[in-house]
């Protein structure tokens, strides 16, 4: 379990660490993996970012669904594939309404890759190991999302309608941290069996 938290810390680090300069317009990428030129995306890149997020949700949702022991993280694994489905739905409509063809950049591969990494780390674990795990990686996900959108998605995107997709999926990424978090807090302070 240590070496699923110990990742998790990196891995929120690295997300403070990619906020911070994403923040900062003339800075370069802090993050490894990505080159060193400032982080701008189009908004065919911006609607990639955003399916590769969705995807990774939906995807650890379907995992929680199967193998999570606990009726919460259940619970919650069953509203992110519903609600991230939706989303994912809601975005490709919004890309033929908008005639955006989503365009992948280092920032979706880096996002897509970093999900498979997590997959392969979560096959490992069961029981409330993998729930705490899981609810670990959904909190992690989303945070980075919400720190990616606040950044640089909003800041960087031209287009008015997808500018306006991305503050009402803000939001709903919002409500994912806020549920999650006691869910993962619970866990954490239960007694282990």
């Amino acid at each position: 379990m240590h070496g699923v938290r110990g990742w998790m810390g990196a891995l929120l680090a690295g997300v403070v660490v990619l906020a911070m300069g994403c923040m900062n317009e003339s800075s370069e990428s802090p993050v490894p993996g990505l080159s060193t030129q400032t982080v701008e995306l189009t908004d065919a890149q911006i609607l990639r970012v955003m399916q590769v997020a969705n995807e990774s949700e939906i995807a650890f949702g379907a995992l929680g669904q199967s193998r999570a022991s606990t009726a919460s993280v259940r619970d919650f694994s069953v509203k992110m594939v519903t609600e991230h489905t939706v989303a994912r739905e809601e975005l490709g409509l919004l890309a033929v309404d908008q005639q955006l063809r989503p365009a992948d950049s280092e920032l979706s591969s880096m996002l897509m890759a970093d999900a498979q990494h997590m997959m392969a780390e979560m096959d490992s674990l069961e029981g409330t190991r993998f729930d705490l795990a899981l609810m670990d990686v959904q909190l992690a996900l989303h945070a980075r999302t919400a720190m990616l959108m606040d950044s640089l998605l909003l800041s960087q995107s031209d287009n008015e309608a997808l500018r306006q997709m991305l503050t009402t999926q803000r939001k709903a990424v919002q409500g994912h941290l806020e549920e999650a978090l006691p869910i993962q807090k619970a866990l954490f302070d239960a007694p282990a069996p």
